[in-house]
């Protein structure tokens, strides 16, 4: 148990070491650490400072982190993967923080904006004309549920009753169930809710709206539908992936074959593909060839409706979501009382089903 989950503690720091590595080119181009700034002030020596202490700091501290976490589990003997998640996670945005005060205060002090022509622009032709959302590659996740469904029944009569569903550190079952319909292919509902959510928000990222550079506005609006569609597809492929390990990890329980350290990594390994595959799509968007296109122009400095470069606060923009300043994705509008009142509603309607799905299952 204990190398299992020094690998997983390995694995998981490794994966948010390196989504917060990226995170100075997850965002727009002319957004630094959650700060607005003006085209010409992109690669300023304070931004590039400012990059570079975030990036020292940040393996430093991960890695501290990393090696504490070892060293306690091998010390103890008690995994701790939610503790060092929670560490890296708070470093992350402090350091994060940090430099969006820096940048934040240079552009003050130094009137960064000061004669600078600020624009705000719009891809009218994303509502009438979409970016086109890949049907076809739903088929990848839909075929491995389909697959691990058709597995599932071929294997119903000769599976044993009752059924094993949990194991512990020592690969030992500790839980078993009777077997039914629920116990079975609980995991295949799993991956068929996941994949409509997953698919889901893949086909809604090309109706969010376009961050349009008025600097570069034909190239920017041509490359942001380039970026969708290679996102939702990312989304799709993440969905596979996850199915995949589902599937795996269903074999394993069908066929009483599960260890603990093969379920683990059957689990974590289509996360962290996943996850880097997306920040990967992310991270080329903002490194494609700059064109020649200049219009002079500069976006609107909006960082007034911005809380720390991470909350987005305007009462004003009808819109429910918005680009996320700090990571990648997009963020609630909390000015927006609808917004605020039907994704609370969403969150506890998500939290009672998650609560009354086992005895669903049952």
């Amino acid at each position: 148990m204990t190398t299992t989950a020094v690998v997983a503690h390995l694995m998981l720091t490794g994966l948010l070491l390196y989504l917060a590595w990226l995170t100075p080119s997850l965002s727009a181009r002319t957004v630094r650490f959650g700060v607005r700034v003006p085209d010409e002030r992109v690669d300023d020596p304070v931004v590039r400072r400012e990059t570079t202490r975030f990036r020292t700091a940040l393996l430093l501290y991960g890695g501290i982190t990393g090696l504490l976490g070892v060293g306690l589990m091998l010390a103890i003997g008690l995994a701790l993967l939610p503790l060092p998640v929670i560490v890296v996670e708070l470093v992350w945005y402090g350091l994060y923080y940090r430099a969006h005060q820096a940048i934040a205060a240079a552009k003050r002090d130094q009137d960064w904006f000061a004669g600078v022509r600020q624009a705000v622009t719009a891809d009218t032709t994303l509502r009438s004309d979409p970016p086109k959302f890949p049907w076809l590659w739903l088929l990848l996740p839909f075929l491995v549920v389909a697959a691990t469904a058709v597995i599932g029944t071929v294997l119903y009569p000769s599976l044993p009753d009752p059924l094993p569903m949990h194991y512990d550190a020592n690969g030992v079952v500790n839980r078993w169930a009777p077997k039914s319909v629920g116990s079975v292919f609980g995991i295949v509902f799993v991956q068929a809710v996941l994949t409509v959510l997953l698919c889901g928000i893949g086909a809604l990222i090309g109706r969010a709206p376009a961050d349009v550079d008025p600097a570069r506005p034909a190239a920017s609006a041509q490359a942001h539908r380039e970026h969708v569609v290679r996102l939702s597809r990312g989304f799709i492929i993440f969905a596979a992936l996850m199915n995949l390990g589902l599937a795996a990890v269903d074999w394993a329980m069908w066929t009483g074959t599960a260890r603990i350290g093969t379920l683990l990594a059957v689990a974590l390994a289509p996360i962290l593909l996943g996850v880097g595959l997306l920040a990967i799509i992310v991270v080329q968007r903002g490194r494609e060839q700059e064109p020649d296109e200049h219009t002079g122009l500069s976006h609107r400095d909006d960082d007034g409706n911005w809380i720390g470069g991470v909350i987005y606060r305007n009462a004003n923009d009808p819109s429910w979501f918005v680009q996320r300043r700090f990571g990648f994705g997009w963020t609630i509008n909390i000015g927006n009382r609808t917004a605020l009142a039907v994704c609370g509603g969403l969150v506890v309607v998500v939290l009672a089903f998650s609560m009354i799905l086992p005895f669903i299952l049952r």
